[in-house]
């Protein structure tokens, strides 16, 4: 069985739908980051196989984004605890297009390297992504807003099928990471019971 795949002893995979609606109603019961994760691995990657995932919770300024919370799904480690606190808009061109026109981005390197600063060129060369795509959702007020990174795309799916299943998946998934996150805060805020 090959990552992203969900043949096993040859049954066909089930159709996109059936895959969305179970994406759907698993969101819908992530409490934790633990459970967020095992969702992404069971019902995210046979829809969007993937490497990794780099989830963020951010905060929308005009000229940046401020990292409020990040989850990393399969991402290494050490990349994850070198995330900046706060991104220049300026020096991601991606995120400010993502945010310009709410439409999902799909990089594949080096054929958009124009789309890339240097900064972010860098830091795709030091994972080896030559496939990325990003997509999130902004909250009513335009505050906060919820940002996903699927790195290394598995190539079989084409351009126009990545951004199509992006606005899918992103919008239950901002919910489950919204849940999660508020979850967290009150598990780490709650008063020591006495």
């Amino acid at each position: 069985m090959t990552k992203g795949s969900n043949e096993e002893g040859g049954s066909p995979p089930a159709p996109l739908t059936q895959q969305l609606l179970a994406l759907r109603d698993a969101c819908a019961l992530c409490g934790d980051e633990a459970q967020f994760a095992a969702m992404v691995r069971q019902q995210v990657q046979p829809v969007l196989p993937h490497g990794s995932l780099v989830v963020a919770i951010v905060r929308i300024g005009p000229e940046q984004l401020r990292l409020v919370h990040a989850i990393g799904v399969d991402h290494p480690a050490a990349a994850m605890a070198k995330l900046p606190r706060q991104l220049d808009l300026a020096d991601r061109p991606a995120l400010r297009c993502w945010l310009d026109t709410n439409e999902p981005q799909v990089l594949q390197l080096p054929g958009d390297a124009e789309r890339v600063s240097a900064r972010e060129r860098r830091e795709m060369d030091a994972l080896h992504i030559r496939r990325l795509a990003l997509h999130g959702k902004i909250d009513l007020g335009g505050i906060v807003g919820s940002v996903f990174s699927f790195c290394h795309l598995n190539a079989d799916l084409s351009p126009h099928q990545t951004l199509e299943i992006l606005r899918l998946v992103v919008p239950p998934l901002h919910e489950a990471l919204m849940r999660v996150w508020r979850h967290d805060r009150h598990v780490l805020h709650r008063p020591l019971a006495r």
